[in-house]
C-alpha cells in the first residue's frame, strides 16, 4: 500500500515537473517572441534598450542595433569612465537627480570617447521602474540611440550659417555679431575699437579675363593673407564678393589701424601671386572708429564702407578714415609703393 502511494506520489511529482518544463518552454518561446518583435519594432530606429542597478551597478543591453559587442559598458563605473570629460559633469548630475526622485526621467545628451579616441554623440533617456520600501532606486530603464551623424549635421549647419563656405572666413551675420559683442563690452570705457572695410580692386577684370575659378582663387588667397597680417584677438570676415571686413581691437587703436592697413597694402598688391599666375590686385581700405564715427555696429560698417568708396574715388589702393562733416572723409594714403619706399 506505502509502495503505491510513494510511486503515485512520484507519478504526480514527475508530472509537475515536466508542467513546469513545459510552462519555462513555453515563457522562454514567448520571450523570444517578444525580444523578435521588440528588435523589429526598434530596427531603423537605432534605439537601444538597457537596464540599470544601481545598487550594484550593473547595466545590461538587450539589443545592439547599430552597435557592437564591446560598445556598452558592462557597468556604471565602466560607463563614467567613457564620459567625454567636457560631459560627465551634466550627465552625472541629471543621472543621480532622476535616482533620487528629483526629477520625472533621466534625459542627457553627451560624447563618449572610445579606446582608440573616437568620439560618438548618444542620446540617453531612462526613468526608474523599481524602488524599495525607503524610495532608493532598484531598477531604472531607459533607451540610448547614436546621435553622431545628426550632430555632425548640426555642426556642419551653423558653419555654413557662420562662415562663408568659399574662404571659410566668418560670414556678415557672424561678423555683426562678433563687431555688436565688442561694442557692449567697450561701453562706459575710454577705449577704441576700429572697422576696416576692404574692397578689392580690379576684381572684376581678373574674372572678366581669367574666368571665376581664378577668381575664386584670389579670394581664397586673400583670405590666407589677411589671416596671416591679424592677430588672434582680431576678427576678419567676408562680407561677400570681393568684399572684407575686419575689426580691431585693443589698445593704441590708431598706430594699429596704420600698422595693419599697411601690411594689408604691401600683401594685396599692386599684384598677387596666386599659383602659377601672378595677377594685378590692390584693395581700397575705408576706417571707422568706435566711439568717433558712430555708436552701432550698422553705423560704424556703413561709415567705414563710406570712407572705402572715397578711397576707390580717390586713387584706389589706399586707407581713408572716415570724416564726418562735409568732407565725409579725408585721405590717409598710404600706396603700397609709397609704403615700400
Amino acid at each position: 500500500m506505502s509502495v503505491s502511494m510513494e510511486e503515485g506520489e512520484a507519478d504526480r511529482l514527475r508530472a509537475r515537473i515536466a508542467q513546469l518544463e513545459a510552462n519555462l518552454a513555453s515563457a522562454q518561446a514567448t520571450i523570444r517572441d517578444l525580444n523578435e518583435k521588440l528588435d523589429a519594432a526598434l530596427d531603423g530606429t537605432g534605439l537601444c534598450l538597457w537596464q540599470g542597478v544601481p545598487p550594484t551597478g550593473e547595466l545590461k543591453v538587450f539589443n545592439l542595433q547599430n552597435f557592437r559587442d564591446g560598445d556598452m559598458a558592462p557597468n556604471f563605473d565602466a560607463f563614467c569612465a567613457k564620459l567625454h570629460p567636457e560631459d560627465a559633469g551634466h550627465v552625472l548630475a541629471n543621472y543621480h537627480a532622476h535616482l533620487a526622485g528629483k526629477t520625472p526621467r533621466y534625459e542627457s545628451q553627451y560624447r563618449t570617447v572610445g579606446p582608440d579616441g573616437t568620439v560618438t554623440w548618444l542620446w540617453d533617456q531612462g526613468r526608474v521602474i523599481e524602488r524599495d520600501a525607503r524610495g532608493r532606486a532598484l531598477r531604472i530603464l531607459g533607451t540610448h540611440v547614436d546621435i553622431t551623424q545628426r550632430k555632425l549635421a548640426e555642426q556642419e549647419l551653423a558653419r555654413l550659417a557662420w562662415f562663408d563656405p568659399l574662404t571659410g572666413l566668418p560670414n556678415r551675420m557672424h561678423f555683426f555679431r562678433q563687431l555688436e559683442q565688442a561694442i557692449s563690452e567697450l561701453a562706459g570705457h575710454e577705449r577704441q575699437l576700429a572697422v576696416l572695410f576692404l574692397d578689392l580692386d580690379y576684381f572684376k577684370h581678373i574674372n572678366d579675363q581669367y574666368g571665376h575659378v581664378i577668381g575664386d582663387q584670389v579670394l581664397i588667397a586673400v583670405a590666407g593673407e589677411l589671416r596671416q597680417i591679424l592677430r588672434d584677438e582680431d576678427i576678419v570676415a567676408r562680407l561677400g564678393g570681393d568684399e572684407f571686413i575686419v575689426l580691431l581691437k585693443g589698445a593704441g587703436i590708431i598706430d594699429k589701424v596704420r600698422q595693419i592697413a599697411a601690411r594689408i597694402l604691401q600683401s594685396i598688391g599692386p599684384t598677387l601671386q596666386v599659383g602659377e599666375l601672378s595677377v594685378r590686385l590692390g584693395t581700397s581700405i575705408g576706417v571707422s572708429l568706435f566711439p568717433d564715427h558712430g555708436a552701432t555696429a550698422e553705423e560704424l560698417v556703413l561709415h567705414a564702407d563710406s570712407a572705402m568708396y572715397s578711397a576707390k574715388s580717390a586713387g584706389r589702393h589706399m586707407i581713408v578714415h572716415y570724416q564726418p562733416g562735409p568732407s565725409r572723409a579725408r585721405h590717409d594714403v598710404v600706396s603700397s609703393m609709397e609704403n615700400q619706399a
